[in-house]
């Protein structure tokens, strides 16, 4: 219904609003604008007279309600169903109601954190394990919507938020029930408006983009799109256009992992759940959030990192007890196991080493009673079995160490910039991106000893090479426009020079002019006539 203003819960005075200053159903006092969205507002508000800072979600005041009653019902059927909803992963809400002056609003837990859509900007894609964790909070919150009747078809990154909780920095609230529908819903009680696009394309299931009936699948689809987009960085499916992204869900193969991002590597049991909850078909799909919720837990115990049967924070703040009316402070829970014994130091190669620690035993002991006293003598033989005894048990009974924390993972953080922006890196011929390129890289390209060449290429300028190694890889190129080559102007040509005419040698004084040779004109069909002899005249 809104999006968020800033990347994390964020406030602006937004001076010309009308509602900031204003007091809400005499309870809440709009103090400043979280978020805004197409059909309504988050502001920031106190509710009075508890002093507490809440959220308000609030319907655009210039809404015409007229031209959509529909979507009055939509609101407050939102309102009066998140309100069954108590699971810690699910945004609490406190109030809802109309005010004298048609003022739609519901009063919810202020959050402060981000959301996912903006970690994913900022720190995608994400380390597998952290993923998991992420998806496991929403999938619980999910399944307790589901088991009211109640389907969100509108999950994105946008609206899981991610908040501090103790040590925990991803503790999920679920968003913007908005698009809520109940699953017992008849076709006359639906609140559909006709022509009414609802839900966002990048992850939309295919059966709701055909408009056919939505069950938990569907918010098992969306889940799938958001899990792929946490590994990889990028949604599965990227169109030019709203008509073709919705045909791509319902129609075109799902991409590999490697496909969407090479540099990643996710296992084997996490792309099993990335496939299976991505199914064209609802019944190909997982059934229900208990059945992912199972797959999840399977696949982090595979990369070991357990998950428990609720968020560890959550577990924790519950384990706290606090002490009821009249009864006092609650003591401190003491285990009945003491301390182990201190041990002499043993030289690491010695045979006693190589046992584990001993067992530490609790012993009982009673309070002195009214009967009579012991004999000393009984005492100390009673003492003295006492003690072998717990030698024996000492040397015997041993409990396995605990191993030790795995090495974290290496990898590689990589900052690659251009000037101009916008260039294309490539390593060994692939692809890696453009700049600015921001990632964190793991697995084989996650070695800091390994030396990484890259290639920074853009059309019209010339290729940039540089070798790169470390556990930080930062490097600005400056391209350099590249010179179109011109042709040699051609060689004049060489006109040879005439050769020299020998000048006429000068005439010599007296000389007689030299005799021209007779000039003889053959005579056709002439008789050849012998040397010697004269011609015979007739």
């Amino acid at each position: 219904m809104a999006e968020p203003v800033s990347t994390t819960t964020g406030t602006s005075t937004a001076p010309g609003d009308p509602l900031v200053g204003r007091v809400i159903n005499d309870r809440f006092k709009v103090l400043s604008i979280i978020a805004r969205g197409g059909m309504g507002k988050v502001y920031k508000a106190e509710q009075a007279p508890l002093g507490r800072i809440v959220a308000l979600k609030v319907l655009q005041p210039n809404y015409n309600g007229d031209s959509d009653p529909e979507f009055h019902k939509r609101f407050f059927l939102e309102a009066s169903l998140v309100s069954k909803l108590t699971h810690p992963n699910t945004v609490t809400l406190y109030d809802y109601g109309q005010s004298s002056d048609n003022v739609y609003f519901m009063a919810m837990e202020y959050l402060e954190g981000r959301t996912l859509h903006r970690l994913l900007r900022e720190d995608a894609p994400l380390d597998p394990g952290r993923a998991l964790h992420i998806l496991v909070q929403a999938c619980r919150a999910l399944r307790e919507a589901h088991r009211h009747g109640v389907i969100h078809r509108d999950l994105k990154p946008a609206n899981l938020f991610l908040v501090r909780h103790d040590d925990d920095p991803d503790f999920v609230k679920v968003l913007d029930f908005g698009l809520l529908k109940r699953t017992d819903e008849t076709a006359e009680e639906a609140l559909t408006q006709t022509g009414l696009f609802m839900g966002s394309p990048k992850y939309m299931a295919p059966e709701q983009i055909r408009g056919e009936r939505v069950c938990a699948a569907t918010d098992v689809y969306s889940l799938g799109v958001i899990l792929f987009e946490m590994l990889t960085g990028k949604v599965p499916f990227e169109r030019s256009s709203s008509v073709n992204l919705l045909m791509a869900h319902v129609s075109d193969p799902v991409p590999t992992i490697v496909e969407a991002n090479p540099l990643v590597q996710v296992p084997a049991a996490v792309e099993e759940i990335v496939y299976r909850c991505l199914a064209k078909r609802p019944d190909d799909r997982y059934a229900s959030m208990d059945e992912l919720i199972a797959a999840i837990k399977q696949a982090s115990a595979s990369l070991g990192r357990p998950l428990g049967s609720m968020s560890g924070e959550f577990m924790h703040s519950l384990s706290a007890r606090a002490p009821s009316s009249g009864e006092g402070p609650v003591a401190p829970v003491i285990s009945s196991l003491p301390p182990p014994l201190p041990r002499a130091h043993t030289p690491a190669d010695s045979p006693a080493a190589q046992r584990p620690a001993a067992v530490p035993m609790s012993v009982t002991v009673t309070a002195p009673s009214s009967e009579p006293r012991r004999s000393p003598l009984l005492l100390g033989v009673g003492l003295f079995v006492l003690a072998i005894g717990l030698g024996v048990a000492i040397r015997l009974v041993a409990v396995p160490t605990p191993p030790a924390p795995a090495a974290a993972a290496p990898s590689v953080q990589v900052s690659l910039d251009s000037d101009p922006a916008g260039v294309e890196v490539l390593e060994g011929g692939v692809s890696l991106g453009r700049t600015p390129l921001r990632s964190t890289w793991t697995g084989a390209r996650g070695n800091p000893d390994t030396a990484h060449t890259l290639v920074f290429r853009q059309a019209g300028y010339e290729d940039q090479q540089v070798t790169l190694s470390g556990p930080q890889l930062s490097h600005v190129a400056h391209m350099r426009p590249r010179v179109t080559d011109v042709p040699p102007m051609p060689a004049p040509a060489v006109v040879p020079a005439p050769a020299a005419v020998p000048a006429p040698e000068p005439a010599r004084v007296g000389a007689r002019p030299a005799r021209r040779p007779p000039r003889v004109t053959p005579r056709a069909n002439t008789p050849h006539t012998p040397t010697g002899y004269r011609d015979n005249v007739y």
